[in-house]
């Protein structure tokens, strides 16, 4: 008797499974809107471009090396998701979660970044120039190497990140905090630097060239040192260019 309960209960657990991965499959399947939900459905490889996703859930979705150029993802939701060697360029991410999202390589020029969290995401080599990015959340990220040129970015928290290597030539920075993060070897050539905390930023050898530091906050002399910079850069009040500028390979 109680083997026979067993089956029954093995069987009613299986059809529950069976019904929940069909839902799961169905939920795929659906064609893309406002509101919809893909979370961790595979889209790889999809041309989707000028798609209006408001308000959608791609939570642990991968969708790598598919092009979504010229979307809205406001409201929208990434976390987890993966989006390498996708194009998302001319895209609006106002709003929207991309926390611990891998955007490694992918290009998303000329996007908005507003009110959005991409705490702990993932964008090495990623291409974000001419990107406009205002009141977000970047703690604890990594873009090393990736590409910030002509970006505009305020009132970000872009703290304790890794960014070795990453370029913001010409960019346009204010009320930004890079404390605690990795900017060694960054390229700040030509860029403009407004309320930008350098608390405790490891900048070696990054890159201050032809630079106006006069308005950045918490550069101590000893960053400085460590850095590179020439007779161009402006330097904060009390602090003095260094033997070593301009540096040589």
């Amino acid at each position: 008797m109680e083997g026979k309960k067993v089956k029954q209960t093995l069987l009613l657990i299986g059809l529950a499974l069976l019904v929940s991965i069909n839902q799961a499959y169905a939920k795929c399947n659906d064609r893309r809107s406002p509101g919809m939900d893909w979370s961790g459905c595979k889209k790889t490889n999809k041309m989707l471009d000028k798609s209006n996703f408001t308000d959608s859930r791609f939570d642990g979705a991968n969708l790598s090396m598919s092009s979504l150029d010229d979307s809205n993802f406001t409201g929208a939701s990434f976390a987890g998701a993966n989006l390498a060697m996708s194009t998302l360029e001319g895209s609006n991410f106002t709003d929207a979660s991309l926390v611990k999202a891998d955007m490694i390589r992918a290009s998303a020029a000329n996007s908005q970044f507003n009110n959005s969290d991409l705490t702990k995401t993932v964008g090495y080599r990623a291409k974000f120039d001419r990107v406009t990015v205002k009141n977000s959340q970047l703690t604890k990220s990594e873009f090393s190497r990736a590409s910030f040129s002509n970006a505009t970015i305020s009132d970000v928290d872009w703290s304790k990140a890794e960014l070795g290597r990453l370029d913001f030539t010409a960019a346009q920075l204010t009320n930004v905090s890079f404390e605690y993060s990795n900017i060694s070897r960054v390229n700040f050539v030509n860029a403009k630097l407004k309320n930008v905390d350098f608390w405790r930023a490891y900048t070696y050898r990054t890159h201050f060239e032809d630079v106006d530091l006069r308005q950045v906050t918490r550069l101590s002399q000893l960053q400085l040192d460590i850095a590179c910079g020439n007779a161009n850069t402006r330097l904060p009040e009390g602090r003095w260019m260094p033997d070593t500028w301009p540096c040589t390979e």
